[in-house]
């Protein structure tokens, strides 16, 4: 057994030499858990191997006297420390780093240890993310004795355990505490004239749902609430160089569009805006108590935004537009009928780019009589001398969404610790 593993040493630091010195260990041999190891050992006695990662990682590694037993380990190419981990996860062993020193032991007796240490607490002040959103990550981090409070009043996170998981808490907040890119969302809903969408510059092949390198056009059912309704949605995309303001105003000019609304939002990386374009109307029903209740209904134009910046600088934007009209009919008792089309998509758009959604058509019929003043009055001959022209007129919702990426100068969170 001796001459066995005497065999596996030098097998395992044969591979360990040739590992140390190819360029992918070379590259990034040095930090916690860096540096790819390759192993293949066979029976070899499990505190030989542990000094093995020990003279690899160049971290002190110290074991208990219960720390004993044979590993075969057959890896190639793994981060040392998680061949660490998973070496010792076989044989009922745990990795406990405190101030540099890396301590095996067995599971029970780091539990048990842990049930001793003294507790301490530190105090976090969170700088741009929410106590509340920490706190529940903080959470379960923590030992069967930790507790972790938040204070909404100064965006605060106060934690109590054993000095491991505050080290361990202490690199989350500095990991998640981070002043987020923002990025303005500029809008315009515009009305116009149907057959002006196709004048205006507006690529309808660059649509996306999930895939945001199909060039396809795409349109979405819609939700269908209260009533039985359809409708589509198109997606596009503005085309590169036309002005979108002096466009707008020239079909203004021409009476061939209207501005709804032209709001503008500055938001965070990965949160959501919510731009809204129309009013509310009451709507009184009765309770089971037969008590008259009043309830509000968006009639509008409603598109809700979020932005999620990638390391390219371009933004994937997820879309939801909802659109909501009174519908011409009623209910048998006399009520109104609200008809919603939406739709969720994701687009894919370059930093300033604009992208259009389309598809909302109206249709307005308008009747006009005209009439010869006296003579439209001659009984029997009075309709040869008026008549009436009736005339079908059909609109387009057109909403144009332009994220553009406001840059800010990442600041180090200042944490309280006590």
């Amino acid at each position: 057994m001796i001459k066995r593993n005497y065999v596996a040493v030098i097998i395992m630091t044969v591979v360990y030499l040739a590992a140390a010195f190819s360029p992918a260990v070379a590259q990034s041999r040095g930090g916690y858990g860096q540096g790819l190891i390759s192993m293949n050992i066979e029976g070899a006695e499990i505190r030989s191997v542990l000094r093995t990662f020990s003279e690899f990682s160049g971290m002190n590694i110290i074991a208990g006297s219960d720390v004993k037993g044979n590993v075969t380990v057959l890896l190639h190419n793994v981060p040392w420390r998680q061949a660490l981990d998973n070496v010792l996860k076989i044989n009922d062993f745990v990795a406990v780093e405190e101030e540099g020193i890396i301590r095996i032991a067995t599971l029970n007796d780091v539990q048990n240890a842990e049930k001793m240490t003294e507790l301490d607490t530190r105090v976090y002040r969170i700088n741009y993310a929410r106590a509340e959103e920490l706190k529940a990550i903080v959470d379960k981090m923590l030992t069967e004795r930790g507790k972790c409070q938040n204070d909404a009043r100064t965006n605060t996170v106060v934690v109590t355990d054993i000095p491991r998981v505050l080290r361990a808490c202490d690199f989350l907040v500095d990991s998640l505490d981070l002043q987020m890119e923002q990025v303005m969302i500029n809008a315009e809903i515009v009305e116009m004239d149907i057959r002006t969408r196709k004048e205006i510059g507006i690529d309808w092949t660059a649509g996306n749902l999930e895939n945001p390198l199909s060039p396809t056009q795409i349109q979405g059912n819609v939700t269908l609430a209260p009533a039985s309704h359809f409708g589509s949605f198109t997606f596009g995309r503005l085309h590169e160089g036309v002005n979108l303001s002096a466009m707008v105003e020239t079909l203004e000019e021409e009476d061939k569009a209207q501005i709804l609304s032209k709001p503008s939002v500055l938001i965070a990386d990965n949160s959501q805006a919510i731009i809204l374009s129309g009013k509310r109307i009451p709507i009184t029903t009765l309770d089971r108590s037969g008590n008259l209740v009043t309830t509000f209904y968006d009639v509008a134009v409603k598109l809700t935004v979020i932005p999620h910046i990638n390391p390219n600088k371009q933004i994937m934007l997820e879309l939801t537009p909802e659109v909501s009209d009174l519908s011409s009919e009623a209910t048998v008792s006399g009520g109104i009928i609200i008809l919603t089309s939406s739709v969720t998509t994701k687009l894919l758009v370059n930093n300033g780019d604009t992208a259009v959604i389309g598809g909302v058509i109206r249709s307005k019929d308008d009747k006009l009589e005209r009439k010869i003043p006296l003579l439209h009055a001659i009984p029997l001959l009075g309709h040869l001398f008026r008549y009436t022209s009736v005339s079908l007129d059909k609109t387009e919702i057109v909403i144009f969404v332009t994220p553009k990426i406001v840059p800010v100068n990442m600041v180090s969170n200042d944490n309280i610790k006590k």
